[in-house]
């Protein structure tokens, strides 16, 4: 189900921006806003989503999660205009509030000696997807259309969520609620008050907002440069996911601070120097180092959360760290990244320099953090 919903995350819009476009004669601005709605979503539905499996478990998250993203699809096959791609991408990532945040947190609670690693692997599968995912979607939609294309999805969605229910199982109360408490553990007004929380926020909005431009800006770039439209979108989201299990690794073993430190640093140079790349090789590398910052991002966030606010309300803490992705970066990402091309006739190189400059404003918010 991780999987699943990091391709449609991820690939999935990159892969369909250019036909979206054609298909309901707009530009960049009215696309880019297409992601900008599904971050809203994650702002509005994470804290809510980590309630819902602390009082009922992830086996419930699973099953909404699910019927949310057969209705977006529902929504898309019947898409008359760029604003029902916008309900579409709203309720879609109302999906995958209920899976990805209650799978992390199950995790953490899990395997809380290993925190580091489990968040590595299980955004391995959520990072990695769309790289996997993309080129799929690409041949279906050129092959068969964009209707065989949405039924497909909805096929797979419904085969994974039966199936991973099934294999989840029932769940013990003190898993659901995140184990016995400890004086490490805060509530999340406590969480609020802190220094750490508005560190680790602000981050998101600045990392988030860099990371996810990438994905609608990078198969459009691309055809500029003369290449395959999902070429940059591959690396990227190569970089994305495989990054995400030696960035959990290395947090356990460094740290967040420094792990985060460095990738997003990484970032940063990836997108200031990608504007004066002209091979196609080239404009891959600096996609990649782009990856490596996102991906890195995610898998941070929860073992360094967990950490400093402890695991009995992490799942709520949690969802309340991605409303800066949802409800910030999607604005500052995406939806600012289209209104600044078409306002400077498609200049990537402005667009590109403010996402690397975002990207290192992330790295001096995130090494500023220290243990409680």
């Amino acid at each position: 189900m991780i999987f699943l919903s990091g391709s449609i995350a991820f690939g999935f819009p990159g892969v369909m921006t250019s036909y979206w476009q054609d298909q309901f004669h707009v530009g960049n601005a009215e696309t880019g806003l297409i992601i900008t709605c599904m971050l809203f979503a994650l702002a509005a539905s994470m804290f809510f989503s980590g309630r819902v499996h602390a009082a009922k478990g992830l086996r419930i998250c699973m099953l909404l999660g699910t019927a949310l993203y057969l209705i977006s699809y529902v929504v898309l096959l019947l898409a008359t205009s760029i604003y029902m791609v916008y309900i579409w991408g709203f309720l879609a990532n109302l999906g995958s509030s209920f899976l990805y945040g209650p799978s992390l947190t199950a995790g953490q609670q899990e395997y809380p000696e290993k925190k580091g690693v489990i968040s590595g692997i299980l955004n391995l599968c959520f990072g990695i997807s769309g790289a996997v995912m993309a080129p799929v979607f690409q041949y279906v939609l050129v092959t068969k259309g964009a209707a065989t294309l949405y039924y497909l999805i909805m096929l797979l969605f419904l085969v994974a969520g039966t199936g991973s229910v099934w294999l989840v199982g029932p769940e013990r109360r003190d898993q659901m609620n995140g184990r016995k408490g400890s004086e490490m553990d805060l509530s999340v007004t406590q969480a609020l008050k802190t220094k750490e929380f508005w560190l680790i926020w602000f981050t998101w909005v600045c990392m988030g907002a860099a990371g996810i431009s990438m994905v609608s800006l990078s198969k459009t770039y691309a055809l500029v440069m003369g290449a395959s439209g999902v070429v940059l979108l591959t690396a990227f989201n190569l970089a994305n996911g495989i990054s995400r299990i030696f960035a959990g690794i290395l947090t356990d073993w460094v740290g967040a601070g420094l792990t985060g430190g460095a990738a997003f640093a990484l970032a940063g140079a990836g997108y200031l120097l990608l504007p004066h790349m002209h091979t196609i090789p080239t404009a891959c590398l600096c996609a990649i180092l782009v990856g490596i910052g996102f991906g890195t991002l995610f898998t941070i966030t929860g073992p360094l959360a967990s950490g400093l606010f402890g695991l009995k309300n992490f799942g709520m803490i949690f969802g309340l760290i991605f409303t800066a992705y949802g409800l910030v970066g999607g604005i500052a990402g995406p939806a600012l990244s289209g209104l600044i091309l078409e306002r400077t006739g498609q200049n990537y190189g402005i667009v590109f320099s403010y996402l690397g400059i975002l990207s290192v404003l992330a790295m001096i918010l995130i090494i500023r953090i220290k243990k409680r």
